[in-house]
Formats: structure tokens, sequence, C-alpha cells
């Protein structure tokens, strides 16, 4: 009996081998019945789908991407800064107060003279600058200040009230005789002096010395304020050529008027001695010439007398009053 049983789990034992080792058998090739060629067959392929480890590893990539692109950043930053440190701010070169009359063309000798116009913004560059600017005639009094925009230039500008000319050459001086370089300025009345004597020619920047150009430059100042005061939408001096000085005191001739000035048209008119000097040539006073050429000026609206047919010449030394007698000088 328990021989049998032996066995029985013995067959068992085989059976369940057998099974094992037993291979699956193929299924039978589909046979395609169909017009034209087999279609062929799909394989199956494996999901594309990033399972939860490719997700982190991408997620980590980007990080990274991402600090090493702000890392770059920084490092350029850094350098600009250092770069900015090193070198200072740079702003413009600013003209504080400038006259209306001073064009372009005289900021831009301006600013050659100053040697540009920006500059890094420190007290050691607005001294260089400062005195650069000493160079030009156009400016003085000169303070130079670097703020935390612009390097600001505070002057005192020289405003040309009269032209020269020397060898041919056109210069204008100020009220203080300064000889300043030519430059054409449209904003300006500027009357030209003719007959000085030419002496020793200053350099640009310099007084020029001589009593015919202190008398031309003293009256031009003149009739000057008396445009302000009187007549500034027309102003007189508009209609006025040139003053011609070179019979000052009678040095050529002592009838002739000493001073004369000449219209745009060639008109003259015949001031006569220096402003100041009038009683002492019994000549009507200062006072008195420029009251009769104003009213003679507002009465016609011109002093251009030959082109109007109005006259040959306009006399001013004529006095109109009580004859002035001789002063001690």
């Amino acid at each position: 009996m328990v021989f049998k049983q032996h066995i029985f789990v013995l067959k068992r034992h085989l059976n369940t081998v057998v099974r094992k080792r037993t291979k699956r058998k193929k299924k039978p090739a589909r046979q395609w019945f169909g017009l034209g060629p087999e279609p062929a067959t799909r394989k199956k392929t494996r999901s594309t789908k990033a399972g939860p480890g490719r997700r982190i590893a991408l997620i980590v990539f980007a990080m990274i991407c991402i600090l090493a692109v702000v890392a770059t950043g920084f490092v350029f930053l850094d350098r600009y800064v250092q770069r900015i440190t090193a070198s200072g701010r740079v702003g413009p070169l600013q003209l504080v107060d400038r006259p209306g009359w001073f064009n372009n063309e005289l900021g831009q000798k301006v600013y050659a003279a100053a040697g540009g116009s920006e500059f890094a913004l420190n007290e050691t560059v607005a001294r260089a600058v400062a005195d650069n600017l000493e160079s030009i005639a156009w400016l003085y009094d000169v303070k130079v200040q670097a703020t935390v925009e612009r390097v600001e230039v505070r002057a005192q500008y020289r405003r040309p009230i009269a032209m020269i000319r020397l060898s041919g050459q056109a210069f204008y001086i100020d009220r203080d005789s300064v000889l300043l370089p030519f430059v054409p300025i449209e904003d300006l009345i500027i009357v030209e002096v003719r007959g000085y004597s030419s002496g020793a020619v200053p350099p640009v920047g310099e007084p020029m010395t001589g009593d015919d150009i202190d008398a031309a430059i003293k009256l031009l100042t003149v009739l000057e304020r008396m445009d302000e005061i009187s007549t500034p939408r027309a102003p007189l001096l508009g209609e006025v050529a040139s003053i011609d000085v070179s019979n000052l005191d009678g040095r050529k001739s002592r009838n002739r008027p000493h001073i004369v000035i000449n219209a745009k048209d060639g008109t003259q008119i015949n001031w006569g001695a220096a402003y100041g000097r009038s009683a002492r040539h019994i000549e009507a006073s200062d006072q008195e010439k420029v009251a009769m050429l104003y009213e003679f000026y507002k009465q016609h609206g011109t002093i251009q007398c030959i082109t109007n047919g109005l006259a040959k010449y306009i006399e001013l030394r004529n006095p109109q009053e009580a004859v002035p007698r001789p002063t001690a000088p």
C-alpha cells in the first residue's frame, strides 16, 4: 500500500516537470485574403511616457541650467560695477546761465577748450576743466563744479559791442576793450569802429589800448542804453554801420567833426567831440546830442536820410540851448 502511494507521488511529480518544460504552441500565422500586398504588422512599442525617475532628472537639469545663467549674470554685473567704480560716473558739460546770444558755434569753442563735452564727475576733473577754460577769451571769472549728474560751468560772458579790423581780419571788442575772435552772431547789433590808431595789437583775450577805442566804446554804450530805454523794439543802432574816430580830438582837422556816426545808407551823423568832452570844444552837451538824435529818429522813423530823401547829413554839434563854457578837464 505504501509502495503504491510512492508510485502515485512519483508520477505526479513527473507530470509537473513535463508540463513546465513543454513549449507554448505558436499561434497560426494570419493569412491575407485582401487585394494588394499584405500590410506590415505593427510591432508593439514601449510606452514613451517618462516615469517618475526621468521627471525628477529633468527638473534637476532645468534647475542647474537656471542657476548657471544667474551665476553668469552676477559675474558680468560684478565686472560692470568694477568698471564704473574704477572710471567714475560720466556726465555732460553744462554752461549755466548761458546768455541767449551765445550761439552753438561759441558753445562748441567752449567745449573744445574744455577738452570735450562729457567728463568724469569728480573734483579733480572739474579743476582741470576750469584750468582749460582760462584759455578762452569769451569767459572770465570761471567756476567749475562736478555734481552727481553733470559738470557745471558758471562764468561771466564777454559780449561784443564793436567790431574792428586788424590787417584785414575781423575781431570783436567788448565793453572792457578786450579783443575777441570773430564769430558770426546774429542776435546782437555790433557796429564797426573805423579810423582808430593801430598800435601794438594785443593777443586775443587782452584789452585794446587807445583813446579812440575808448571813445568809440563809451559812445556805443550810451546809445545801446538809450535803445533799451527809448526804442527797444526798433533800436537806432540797427541802422548804424560804423563809427569813425579817425579825427578824434581834431588830430586831422579842427573844423571837421571829431567823431562821425555813419548810417547804413551812407548818411553822416556829426556827433562831434568824444563823450564827456563836448563843453571843452563849445559843442552841444552830450545829453542834448542824444536827445536830438533820438528825437529825429522817432519823428522820421529812420536815420537813413539819403535813402529816404530827408537830408544829406545830421548835425548834432550845435547847441540848442545855452552855449556851454569850457571847463577844466
